[in-house]
C-alpha cells in the first residue's frame, strides 16, 4: 500500500466511515488514477475538472453520483464531504 493510500485509509477511519464506504471511496480514487494513468496526487485541478466533465458528459452519471465522486477525489484526496 502506498503512503497516499495509507493516509487516505487512516483519514477515512478517523471520519468514522464504514468499511463499505471506504471501499467505494478507494474505488473512486482508483478509477480516477486509471483514467489518467498516474497517481492522483500528481493531478492538477484542471485534470479533476476535466474528469468530472467526462463523467457527466460521456459516462452520463447522475449529478449526485458525480458529487459523491468529487468529494472522494478532491484536491487533497483526504477531505470528504459531510
Amino acid at each position: 500500500m502506498s503512503p497516499l493510500q495509507q493516509r487516505m485509509l487512516e483519514d477515512m477511519q478517523l471520519r468514522g466511515l464504514s468499511a463499505r464506504t471506504q471501499q467505494a471511496y478507494a474505488r473512486a480514487v482508483w478509477q480516477l488514477a486509471q483514467h489518467y494513468q498516474r497517481s492522483p496526487d500528481q493531478l492538477s485541478d484542471e485534470d479533476l475538472r476535466q474528469y468530472f466533465l467526462y463523467l457527466a458528459n460521456e459516462k452520463k452519471i447522475a449529478r449526485p453520483t458525480a458529487t459523491i465522486s468529487l468529494c472522494k477525489t478532491n484536491r487533497q484526496l483526504l477531505v470528504f464531504c459531510a
